[in-house]
């Protein structure tokens, strides 16, 4: 099974976080990079040298780094006096552990994961957000006769431990009868059972059980009103106070990398697949295709893109206090900003 047909890790975040939460409050307090790696800039030193850099995503290189990827292979970084490294994530990787250690100054993960991190201790802020809406879904036969989320209830659902996301939808929708099914990847008993329904990401699943030739429709868990922001960029506290123009390159150079890679993905495509060969081009095509619609939305066109707002971490906040997901409900002014984002300036 390849990489990017099933990526389990970004399907079981919640359960990883809460089982690391306490190894990366160790980590925090261990850490004591006050600033980005390299060495000490000595009055020797010329001007021109750059800052090394590392940020580390939440998955095994696929299209939705696209943007981050193209920024390293353009020389945006470069640009901007950044030496970077990208370290992919994976299934024992948790970027949120090694940027609160201090290993990498610049993590990916959910809006979500950064509020759990937080409420337990660790002290990491959003700074841009890749995904407008999640690409979180719940995955059904075509023939299953679901059009809306109440028509969940009675099936077999795929998910996995501490999902926010279905905990919100059942609540909402009074699902009941649901059996909850322990989500493991594997599609086997979900292709076997015509009323079961999964979890997925519809950059991925769809197009990989296509290829087999089941037809399947999906609901996009945003839809539902649980709306964190997806593929988050974040740092410390202590990294962005003392680096405030390395963020600002950073999150220039990102979001110029993206902006190219909307237009240009099958090109970029080939950085991703030197990185991860198990990928296919026809996959990373229909995944760019698919993720567009997710990244560039309304508000984007009109505050830029990475933009995130007051009101919608609110409310995150607030579904995830009311599930009982977090133990407090902190000044959410904390919790992320938006003051490095190029279109700040």
């Amino acid at each position: 099974m390849n990489q990017k047909g099933l990526p389990l890790k970004k399907r079981m975040l919640g359960f990883t976080v809460s089982m690391t939460l306490a190894l990366i409050f160790a980590g925090c307090n261990a850490s004591t990079g006050t600033g980005p790696t390299g060495g000490d800039a000595g009055a020797e030193e010329e001007p021109t040298k750059k800052v090394k850099i590392t940020q580390v995503t939440n998955w095994f290189a696929q299209p939705e780094h696209g943007g981050q990827y193209t920024a390293l292979a353009k020389g945006y970084y470069e640009e901007e006096g950044i030496d970077m490294t990208i370290e992919p994530g994976g299934p024992q990787v948790s970027s949120m552990q090694i940027v609160a250690s201090g290993k990498a100054q610049f993590g990916m993960g959910q809006a979500d994961e950064v509020l759990t991190a937080r409420d337990s201790g660790i002290p990491v802020v959003a700074i841009a957000a890749v995904f407008q809406k999640s690409p979180q879904a719940m995955l059904f036969h075509a023939d299953a006769d679901i059009t809306d989320f109440e028509d969940l209830d009675g099936r077999n659902v795929y998910t996995a431990p501490g999902s926010g996301y279905w905990d919100f939808i059942k609540k909402k929708y009074n699902l009941n009868e649901v059996k909850d099914m322990a989500y493991t990847g594997q599609f086997v008993n979900f292709i076997e059972d015509k009323n079961a329904v999964t979890q997925s990401y519809i950059t991925s699943e769809p197009f990989t059980l296509k290829q087999q030739g089941i037809e399947i429709k999906y609901l996009l868990t945003y839809d539902a009103g649980f709306q964190p922001y997806s593929n988050v960029l974040y740092t410390t506290e202590e990294f962005l106070k003392g680096n405030p123009d390395v963020v600002k390159g950073f999150l220039a150079a990102s979001v110029k990398g993206w902006n190219y890679y909307k237009d240009n993905y099958e090109e970029m495509n080939e950085v991703l697949k030197e990185k991860n060969p198990d990928l296919t081009r026809e996959g990373m095509k229909y995944g760019a295709e698919q993720e567009m619609q997710l990244i560039f939305t309304e508000e984007t066109d009109t505050h830029g893109m990475g933009i995130m707002t007051e009101e919608r971490w609110t409310k995150l906040q607030s579904d995830m206090y009311d599930l009982g997901l977090l133990k407090n409900k902190e000044d959410i002014a904390g919790v992320f900003t938006t003051a490095y984002l190029p279109q700040a300036e």
